[in-house]
């Protein structure tokens, strides 16, 4: 399942959102679309228009957006495709978050980024995202 275009994925991936009216969903699939042809610009580069600007940022000032609900149109669409397919392969990245600065001392004992450190001035925790 391959798609040319931005648009078509915004609209596979959260085409479907329930964010409790039609007019939320179409915004986020403007947004999404929108940034996803601009990928690492702001808002405000990747909007063709004035008008999107401002329904951007209407759209994530919006406190009836649930979040969550869009995460869940993101995680139901990988899960139409990984039902599709005979193998997934899971890869995930370990990220380390440091820590320089008074509360280094109340981490506990936590492992240093370095194998051969155990700084208390500096920490990192290893994580790996769900």
């Amino acid at each position: 399942m391959y798609h040319t275009t931005s648009e078509e994925w915004a609209e596979l991936v959260f085409g479907q959102s329930d964010l409790g009216d039609s007019r939320r969903t179409d915004r986020l699939v403007k947004l999404t679309s929108d940034m996803a042809s601009h990928v690492g610009s702001s808002i405000v580069k990747a909007s063709d228009n004035p008008a999107s600007i401002e329904g951007a940022y209407r759209f994530i000032n919006n406190p009836c957006i649930n979040p969550e609900k869009i995460s869940l149109s993101g995680y139901k669409f990988t899960d139409s495709i990984v039902k599709e397919k005979r193998l997934v392969l899971a890869i995930q990245d370990t990220t380390g978050l440091s820590y320089r600065h008074s509360i280094c001392g109340e981490l506990g004992s936590v492992s240093s980024a370095m194998k051969t450190s155990k700084n208390p001035v500096g920490r990192s925790i290893f994580v790996h995202s769900p």
